[in-house]
């Protein structure tokens, strides 16, 4: 994964932007929520970078998620608020619900309110302005599980390679089990390229693993649109009833797939279904033998990003720079070390 600097722009201008007064009031946006808790941090120097007066004891933190409506990005939102009371930040999130003329709207509103650091789980480079002013204005900009144009730090992984990883699972799975011959769907989403890049993954190393498998179709079901993964695979069970093996981007839709199966009564010891997010959905699917047969579980995104965070205020690492989250795969034969 190439790594794409961006300068920040006239900062001297903005030195003053973080007043005392905005300090005192929560970062804004819509359907958001906000914790406000006294500092606990340790003292340090500001950011090398520049322009920005974001220190470890005034960090106002927004976090931008394309929706809070499903397991993982609740998770993401639950662990945030967590290190925000144990470090002594003001939280707030707002949901985008996808919609990328929404999420240019909140990163302005949080800039004007007073975020000094927002995290931006956005789709695409649509945003790149709005970013771009908030970096201008002293803002720390961080981006999680996709790249796009501008950041200070992007916590993310090759997605390609999160796609072969969740095809690993499932490979080893169809030929133990199926012996080689699977009846394929993959669920993705053309949404942006990073999730594109993963569905190709998914695709490229499951015709390498099992090249007597049939991949029947490839459908583009959206982005964490709550429903989905019901909706597609009652219709693909319809239309393929010889259907066995479900390979999904994501757990929300992998789990709504495995309730789908199970209403239509096709849950066996032969019908799988394999995905990525590590949500506890999905692990006590997999825990209990319940068609869910495997998922890929990211490392904590709340400690990464305060992590990272941290050593960019210190000067560790340095505007542009792509941290990689440690991924493990999760089937039934190590999910108990995850529960």
């Amino acid at each position: 994964m190439s790594k794409k600097l961006i300068s920040r722009r006239n900062f001297l201008k903005t030195t003053g932007f973080i007043s005392a007064a905005g300090l005192l009031a929560a970062c804004g946006g819509s359907s958001s929520s906000s914790t406000a808790v006294s500092s606990t941090a340790p003292a340090s120097s500001a950011a090398a970078v520049a322009g920005t007066s974001v220190t470890k004891n005034n960090i106002k933190f927004g976090f931008l998620a394309p929706t809070l409506q499903t397991e993982f990005f609740i998770g993401i939102d639950d662990g945030l608020k967590e290190v925000a009371a144990q470090e002594g930040w003001t939280y707030t999130s707002v949901s985008f619900e996808n919609d990328s003329g929404t999420a240019v709207t909140d990163i302005e509103n949080m800039v004007t309110s007073g975020c000094n650091v927002i995290l931006a789980m956005v789709s695409d480079n649509s945003c790149d302005d709005a970013l771009k002013d908030a970096q201008d204005a002293g803002v720390i900009v961080m981006e999680c599980g996709v790249e796009t144009s501008v950041y200070d730090i992007c916590i993310n992984s090759d997605q390609y390679d999160i796609g072969t990883m969740i095809s690993d699972m499932a490979g080893e799975w169809i030929n133990k089990q199926l012996g080689g011959k699977a009846n394929i769907v993959v669920y993705t989403t053309y949404q942006n390229q990073d999730m594109q890049n993963r569905g190709q993954g998914i695709q490229d190393r499951i015709k390498e693993l099992c090249p007597d498998s049939t991949i029947l179709e490839v459908v583009d079901i959206g982005k964490d649109v709550v429903g989905a993964g019901t909706t597609y695979t009652e219709t693909m069970i319809q239309k393929h009833p010889d259907l066995n093996c479900i390979l999904c981007y994501g757990d929300a839709a992998a789990t709504e797939a495995v309730e789908a199966v199970k209403a239509a009564g096709m849950a066996s010891d032969n019908f799988g279904i394999f995905a990525c997010d590590g949500t506890e959905s999905a692990l006590k699917y997999i825990a209990t033998n319940d068609v869910m047969r495997g998922t890929l579980k990211f490392g904590s995104v709340a400690e990464r990003t305060r992590d990272c965070l941290y050593q960019y205020i210190d000067g560790e690492i340095t505007s542009g720079t792509v941290v990689k989250f440690p991924i493990s795969p999760v089937t039934a034969a190590n999910v108990a070390d995850y529960q």
